[in-house]
């Protein structure tokens, strides 16, 4: 069976490869590479799935995911519907770890290094680094030969120093799936960002892998670590985030029960354990930023 691990897109003539994407997904199938990954969301808006996490993304999205670790950028399908003729656009920088050779382990480089190390886990940056690569990262097409080089060790300088980002695992995500199972969980996160704001049973979703609810339960959490109905739960909980700091003229409780949420009670309860707060309290803390 063929590894779903994507072959390097990184010619040999080349010390690292910046594309511009304009697509209606960035990602059309849930995947991994060898290259690390610097990625700016320029527009659109959606849900991405990196390793076993959930967030939703929009224009300022800034991440650096080291290799393996399996990714998907998924945009919302109302964002199609109400701009018919929208695409995304983004930027993204691809290069091996061994890029610099063997500057990288000299002492000059120790902190550049140690974002590599970080970048295994995955990063998502934000505040005035995430505006200030965004500047960069635009800027970088239009350099090349040497200047291009120090462009992108700029970038990384400042990406090794700041403070302002968050470590997207605990542990480092090793990636295990093979095609046919990669195929899989491609099918189960497409139907359910697609779904998510009604109920969605087992049933069903273990229908689309031709298995028992009892089986799919256990596939998927084996693949996956989490089960599936906290998967959907984080889904739903990430969506109405974005709700709350967007759409500040809709109320708690409509945001609930567009979520997927039968009850407001139970949508505070999960909100609380996810997120640490209230939903009043994301929303408020949101708007003081």
């Amino acid at each position: 069976m063929k590894s779903a691990v994507q072959k390097s897109s990184i010619p040999e003539s080349k010390i690292f490869v910046v594309r511009d994407l304009t697509e209606k997904h960035f990602d059309p199938e849930w995947h991994a590479h060898q290259e690390y990954q610097i990625f700016l969301v320029l527009k659109g808006t959606g849900t991405r799935f990196i390793g076993n996490t959930v967030k939703s993304f929009s224009k300022g999205d800034l991440t650096f995911l080291g290799p393996n670790i399996p990714h998907l950028w998924r945009s919302d399908e109302c964002y199609f519907e109400k701009h018919s003729n929208r695409e995304t656009h983004g930027i993204v920088i691809y290069f091996k770890e061994n890029f610099l050779g063997n500057l990288l382990q000299k002492e000059e480089m120790s902190q550049v290094n140690a974002l590599f190390s970080k970048a295994r886990k995955g990063l998502e940056f934000y505040g005035k680094t995430g505006k200030e690569i965004s500047r960069l990262m635009s800027e970088l097409a239009s350099h090349h030969g040497i200047d291009s080089l120090v462009q992108l060790l700029r970038i990384l300088d400042i990406l090794a120093h700041t403070r302002e980002y968050n470590q997207l695992h605990n542990e480092n995500y090793i990636y295990k799936l093979k095609e046919a199972e990669t195929s899989r969980i491609n099918i189960v996160y497409n139907y359910a960002a697609r779904y998510f704001k009604r109920r969605i049973t087992l049933e069903e979703v273990a229908n689309l892998l031709n298995m028992t609810p009892t089986s799919f339960s256990r596939y998927f959490t084996m693949k996956t670590s989490k089960s599936f109905s906290n998967f959907l739960i984080e889904l739903r909980i990430k969506h109405a985030c974005k709700l709350l700091s967007e759409q500040e003229q809709k109320n708690i409780a409509q945001i609930c029960y567009e979520c997927g949420f039968n009850t407001l009670s139970n949508f505070n309860r999960q909100f609380r354990d996810y997120m640490k707060m209230t939903p009043k309290e994301y929303r408020k803390e949101f708007m003081t930023l």
